[in-house]
């Protein structure tokens, strides 16, 4: 019966264990208490015997115990006071003793009690339960904080020694609650530990560090479960070290650094993680006795293939916390030449946790790293690449000013290597950051440009990618301020395929959104960019570099928009060949247009536009007719700029002319040889001698005969247009204006010419009488009658007139120096009448010329000037 009896009580033990796990912890307060009376109920019952207090106590306590650790507060409230009063009756106490205050050492229990506790429940499952209810003395609610503390009290007679009996129990208990997945428990758990070691930390903290130590050497897999377990061990050792004071620390540090040490190579990365937080706490104590004990271990291990990636790791997490401590005795070693893989990869590994702290070593990392760039082996330049572009992106705004710097100091390196690797590096920063970099661009631009010019080839193409890749990153509004780059010489950057690219987006938007003085600047930039660019480079951007100048040409803007426009139009036309075909109907419809402008400046370039356009077309009777027919209707400053183009198409262009075109030109320009205007006149003049070169032998005789009928004209204006018009032809056909039969004619119009009372008319006759001169001189025909229009020419009382004729014997002097030397009788006492006029220092050419041939000695030629005078300046005057 007694055996039944037990049966049944323990029966009901348990089931009272059941039941008070399946309580709803939500229940009214009088319910709940009432329910409580009754599971407390088979607790102190079956204690009250003796043999089955033995029996029964052990059915309880695994049901009890997982109650404290309930996720529920009640639940882990009833648990503990349950637990309480097994606990008391096995001591033998009431419990009921109220206990406020005092010492945590000292509580009421007496030593008798303990045995009785440890003689009932065994020691092991005594201590389990004590580190159990230490542990929720530290709970995040407030009551069973209070039932737990009244328990502890209760049954434990002196708390540091029995602490140190319970220490690796208790610790185990912590380190599982830490390694929970409930927050609460973890928290709980941390709580505690924090509290044993602040209030008890010089006595329990000999017993923790070991017991932690040798934790790390635990193979169970389910204590490791889910890579957590070391890592709440890890966050343990920071509990500890928060908690204790710093001579707690240093009195251990024989044991905490092996610790850390060996966790920041653990194969576990949550291990690795929380013992970087370990080590920035045990830093602020023993400062950089834990940097020289724990971070050479650790670079040596990198040295090791086993342990390199783990140690790696380690250093990313005491760099996360302490990065300015730690990086200053961590690169020295990863940047010694020569890089290697790994050392690529571990800079770049070690700055992207760096982060903003690398700005003050960017001159140690980013020259070893750009070297690497260039390295014999492709894992070195992969790894090296890799790194260099995270340095890059990890730096601040703080940082860019000392990048910037160290990147312009890289492209001035007399190594190939690290000039080519700074440009790329430039364009990967400008392309990919997230900086604010416009007010840097300008300079880099300015020094990209620069460095097309290198010996290098891919150091060039390298800097024409960086300098697209600076261009885009600028806001469009922005891009204008760029105009002024200064590209000044021919660079081999500009000769490489699609290397005006770049350029482009920062004058077509200075072209299309820029104030009028903007586009001024980037259609002159443009045209100097052109200038220095190969024609085959050219070629590829043609299209989109012409069509917004011509738009913008159309348009109402101010004349030095207009005129910039037109010069790099004409560079354009120039280079640009056949491939502007396309174009020709537009640029022939605006610079006709633009010969009609109020500017001079406008008319001017467009008219050498328009000549140079008329070389890229088959047929220019259309364009001639159009220019004649203006002549014809504008004003005298048109007629200027449009004779001009005359002469530009007809030079470029005179072959194609037809003889009906020619004649009905010829008759035109004959008039135009009287006007009033001096420009017109000179300008007519230049056309019929540009035109003469592509007449028949009866057209100039024609011509010729007209211009002598009207050179004997009262009007001076007339008769100066006549002599301009023959200085013109003697220019540019003079071989077929000696053999006309009305020649000699001609010789005696310039010898009368040399009377007439307008000095002007008295220049052009004697300019051409040089011409002639010198063509006679070639021919071996006869000069004498030509000597002496010189030599009375030489005496004219118009310095021009005299200076004219200086030019032409020196011009004589140089093609056939022996043969003008037979006329010394006539040409010698004028030319020392020339070296007695010491206010004429430009007539001394021809006597020095003269003299010299001779060989006559006279002492001032000693003194003369070598130079000839600026009389030659005139497209006439250099074939005189």
């Amino acid at each position: 019966m007694a055996t039944l009896s037990s049966c049944s009580r323990l029966s009901s033990c348990t089931g009272a264990a059941a039941i008070h796990h399946r309580q709803p912890a939500d229940l009214p307060t009088e319910r709940r208490h009432r329910r409580l009376r009754l599971r407390r109920h088979p607790v102190r019952h079956p204690l009250q015997h003796g043999g089955y207090a033995e029996a029964g106590g052990p059915l309880l306590l695994p049901a009890i115990e997982d109650g404290i650790f309930s996720d529920n507060w009640r639940i882990r409230q009833s648990s503990v006071e349950l637990l309480g009063d097994l606990l008391f009756k096995v001591a033998g106490t009431s419990g009921k003793a109220i206990l406020e205050g005092g010492s945590d050492d000292e509580g009421a229990s007496t030593e008798a009690q303990g045995r009785a506790i440890i003689e009932v429940l065994g020691r092991e499952k005594r201590n389990e339960v004590l580190a159990a209810i230490y542990m929720v003395r530290s709970d995040v609610s407030l009551t069973v904080r209070q039932a737990a503390l009244h328990v502890w009290k209760t049954i434990v007679a002196n708390t540091p020694r029995t602490l140190k009996e319970i220490m690796p129990v208790l610790m185990d208990t912590l380190i599982s609650s830490l390694a929970s997945s409930s927050s609460e428990r973890r928290q709980v758990a941390g709580r505690s530990l924090g509290e044993l070691v602040r209030k008890l930390g010089e006595r329990v903290l000999p017993s923790i560090i070991p017991i932690l130590s040798r934790g790390l050497k635990d193979p169970s897999a389910s204590r490791r479960q889910w890579n957590v377990y070391m890592h709440k061990r890890s966050l343990h050792w920071f509990e500890v070290m928060g908690s204790a004071g710093k001579h707690q620390l240093l009195s251990f540090m024989d044991e905490l650094i092996p610790t850390i040490r060996t966790a920041l190579c653990d194969s576990t990365q949550e291990v690795r993680e929380s013992a970087g937080l370990a080590f920035s706490t045990l830093y602020k104590s023993a400062g950089l006795q834990a940097i020289d004990e724990i971070v050479p271990t650790l670079l040596r291990a990198l040295e090791d293939d086993d342990t390199s990636a783990t140690a790696l790791d380690g250093l990313k997490q005491i760099l996360s916390v302490r990065t300015a401590a730690v990086l200053p005795h961590i690169l020295p070693k990863l940047v010694q030449p020569p890089l290697s893989s790994f050392n690529a990869h571990a800079l770049g590994a070690l700055a992207e946790v760096a982060g903003p702290g690398l700005n003050s070593h960017i001159g140690t990392v980013l020259p070893a790293l750009i070297l690497a760039m260039d390295d014999d082996d492709a894992d070195v330049q992969n790894s090296a690449r890799k790194a260099t572009k995270t340095v890059l992106l990890v730096i601040d705004e703080e940082g860019v000013e000392t990048l910037i710097p160290e990147l312009l100091r890289g492209i001035n390196d007399s190594q190939a290597s690290m000039r080519r690797g700074s440009a790329y590096l430039i364009g990967f920063l400008f392309k990919n950051t997230k900086l604010y970099l416009a007010d840097e661009a300008s300079d880099m631009m300015s020094t990209l440009i620069i460095l097309l010019s290198d010996t290098d080839k891919a150091t060039v193409s390298a800097a024409l990618e960086a300098f697209s890749r600076v261009v885009a990153s600028v806001p469009k509004e922005h891009l204008p301020t760029h105009i002024k780059l200064g590209v000044p010489i021919l660079v081999p950057g500009l000769c490489l395929p699609k290397a005006l690219q770049p350029f482009l987006p920062i004058f077509q938007q200075g072209l299309i959104s820029g104030s009028a003085e903007t586009k001024e600047q980037a259609a002159e930039g443009l045209g100097e960019l052109i200038d220095v660019t190969s024609e085959k480079t050219l070629k590829e951007v043609i299209v989109p570099i012409t069509g917004p100048l011509i738009r913008i040409l159309c348009d109402r803007f101010p004349w030095q928009v207009k005129s910039a426009i037109l010069s790099t139009l004409t560079i354009i036309i120039m280079k640009g060949g056949i491939a502007l075909k396309p174009f020709l109907p537009p640029f022939q419809t605006t610079f006709v247009k633009c010969l009609q402008d109020n500017n001079r400046s406008v008319r001017t370039r467009a008219a050498a536009a328009l000549g140079k356009l008329s070389a890229l077309s088959t047929r220019v009777d259309p364009l001639v007719s159009d220019l004649l027919s203006m002549l014809q209707s504008g004003d005298e400053s048109v007629k200027e700029s449009v004779l001009s183009a005359l002469k530009g198409v007809i030079k470029h262009a005179g072959k194609s002319v037809s003889s009906a075109i020619r004649s009905r030109g010829c008759a035109l320009l004959e008039d135009l040889l009287q006007a009033q205007a001096d420009d017109v006149r000179s300008c007519a003049a230049k056309v019929i001698g540009t035109l003469s070169q592509y007449m028949e032998e009866t057209e100039i005789s024609d011509l010729v005969q007209i211009i002598l009928n009207v050179s004997t004209s009262s009007d001076w204006c007339t008769r100066h247009g006549a002599l301009l018009a023959f200085s013109s032809i003697s220019m540019h056909s003079l071989s077929k204006l000696c053999h006309l039969a009305s020649f000699p004619s001609l010789v005696d119009l310039l010898k009368d010419s040399l009377k007439d009372d307008k000095f002007p008319v008295r220049e052009v006759a004697t300019r051409t009488q040089g011409r002639i001169l010198c063509f006679q001189l070639q021919s071996e025909g006869g000069t004498l009658q030509l000597v002496q229009f010189l030599v009375l020419a030489l005496r004219d009382h118009s310095s021009e007139v005299r200076r004219r004729s200086s030019s032409c014997i020196k011009a004589a002097a140089k093609i056939n120096h022996s043969a003008l030397a037979t006329h010394h009788s006539i040409l010698g006492p004028a030319i020392a009448d020339v070296l007695k006029d010491s206010s004429m220092p430009g007539h001394v050419t021809a006597a020095q010329k003269y003299l010299g041939m001779t060989g006559l000695e006279v002492k001032k030629i000693a003194k003369l000037n070598e130079e000839s005078d600026g009389s030659e300046n005139s497209d006439d005057d250099k074939r005189a």
